[in-house]
């Protein structure tokens, strides 16, 4: 059958169900193009972002003297980069919170700002303790902020990076610190919280750096945890090993059913789920933030344009924030991906085997035109916008040039099918879920046919044509965004 009989045969079966659905439904909302040129904001690290009911994002991070909490807000994730910037709190010359101040973190509880934050003495700066700062107006940005206050866990000893969240109407508080029993530098605790200032009952670890890559360069560590409550899960994404490029993410996770605070309830990711690659080094410190649309989820994490920090990991100014779109593979478990170089706006998806990306060739806007490869170019022919259906766990991925979807044309289950561009319309042939393949690379497997997108003769030249083939996680399969 040829192309232009398949697209007649698919348009009338589709204006028949347009045609039905719109009597009782409209199309769900579509997610939107992420669209970030990285890096965000220079020499800030261990960034949180919490998105208001103002329509703010309101941004906290660790600056490179250490001396400040540093708060800044602004109308897009983008925006961040150049908004103004206030100071919640300053380094004192002495006392307890003069020497170091690190990874502050923002939320918003019954009416009131907070601030969590660790600082130590200048006397001993590596003794850091947990801190708190209130503050009661609309706008913080434009008041000032009680004075610190001590965030007690139940036992002395190095602590930082608070973090906070709320599962089934219960709020908790996750941390990392030293533990009296290992020679570990840091493990990872929860308990429940006592209003927005303390925690009550049991501080229970959940996580310790039992693999090699928690322990690169370093005795162990595991922190900088930051929560994610989504697909009846709850994630901890945490950071591993030393803070120069061996530093990863990993992940943590228990059912939202669960009791949070029984260490059985949770399970630890074997391997890293995000680390070095494509230029960007030590990516670490990872958070999440929601993309202006308040529905795609956005990673947003540090990271160094260069291997070696100097004179060290520590005192080496240049760790970015970085943002990119998170993704949702099919068993509803959080794709990390790889980091996608700096300076690149519009990634697209670039294959492993070719090192060229998924394009609407020729830029061609006829229903059921193929899809191919081409030089990577960021050009609208190659924007992708990746639109989750949490209810099915799949994505539906829309062409930027032509509005049209991504699709097994005349939802096909033979082997090497066509894989083109067709009005959008939510059928089988349109969904696609995220396979993780490892260090980053995943597939695309079609819900219709129940194959992959595959480079099917290995052709890694520029109009190489595309299509479905069962999955098998060769390198004809792999992709990444960038």
């Amino acid at each position: 059958m040829t192309i232009t009989a398949r697209i007649r045969r698919r348009s009338a079966l589709v204006l028949g169900l347009v045609a039905a659905l719109l009597v009782t439904s409209t199309a769900p909302a579509s997610a939107q193009f992420v669209s970030i040129r990285n890096p965000v904001i220079s020499q800030r690290a261990d960034t949180a972002i919490y998105k208001h009911s103002d329509g703010y994002y309101y941004m906290t991070a660790s600056v490179p003297d250490y001396k400040r909490v540093e708060l800044r807000r602004a109308t897009t994730l983008q925006g961040l980069g150049t908004a103004t910037t206030t100071n919640a709190f300053v380094a004192p010359s002495s006392g307890a919170l003069s020497g170091w101040i690190w990874a502050p973190d923002i939320q918003y509880y019954d009416g009131a700002w907070y601030l969590y934050f660790s600082a130590s003495p200048n006397t001993a700066r590596f003794d850091q303790r947990l801190y708190w700062i209130r503050n009661t107006c609309a706008n913080p940005m434009t008041c000032s902020w009680s004075a610190p206050q001590r965030f007690n866990t139940g036992w002395e000893s190095f602590q930082l990076d608070a973090a906070t969240f709320v599962n089934r109407g219960v709020r908790y508080f996750a941390w990392a610190q030293d533990s009296p029993s290992t020679n570990y530098n840091s493990h990872m605790y929860i308990a429940r919280m006592n209003g927005a200032t303390g925690i009550t009952g049991p501080a229970v670890e959940i996580a310790r750096p039992t693999y090699d890559w928690e322990r690169e360069g370093v005795a162990g560590v595991v922190e900088g945890p930051s929560p994610l409550v989504r697909n009846g899960r709850v994630y901890i994404a945490y950071s591993a090993s030393a803070t120069d490029s061996r530093y990863k993410l990993g992940l943590l996770s228990a059912p939202d059913t669960a009791d949070l605070l029984n260490p059985a309830s949770w399970s630890k990711r074997p391997n890293p789920v995000f680390q070095t690659a494509n230029g960007v080094y030590g990516p670490g410190h990872g958070s999440f933030a929601v993309a202006e649309d308040n529905t795609t989820d956005m990673l947003v994490y540090h990271a160094r344009d260069y291997a070696n920090p100097t004179p060290d990991a520590l005192t080496d100014p240049n760790r970015h924030t970085r943002m990119q779109q998170l993704h949702w593979q099919e068993n509803g478990d959080p794709f990390f991906g790889q980091p996608i170089p700096s300076g690149v706006t519009n990634p697209g998806i670039r294959g492993q085997f070719s090192n060229r990306c998924v394009d609407n060739y020729n830029r061609d806007t006829t229903l059921g035109a193929l899809v191919r490869l081409y030089d990577c170019n960021g050009g609208t022919a190659q924007q992708w916008e990746f639109t989750y259906r949490a209810a099915g766990s799949y994505y539906e991925v829309r062409n930027r040039n032509t509005g049209t979807c991504l699709d097994d044309l005349n939802a096909s289950t033979a082997a090497n099918a066509d894989v083109g561009l067709y009005t959008c319309n939510g059928s089988n042939a349109q969904r696609w879920t995220f396979q993780d393949r490892g260090n980053g690379w995943f597939s695309l497997r079609n819900v219709a046919g129940n194959m992959c997108l595959d480079n099917y003769e290995w052709n890694a030249a520029n109009g190489a044509r595309l299509s479905l083939y069962p999955c098998n996680g060769l390198g004809a399969q792999l992709w990444r965004h960038g």
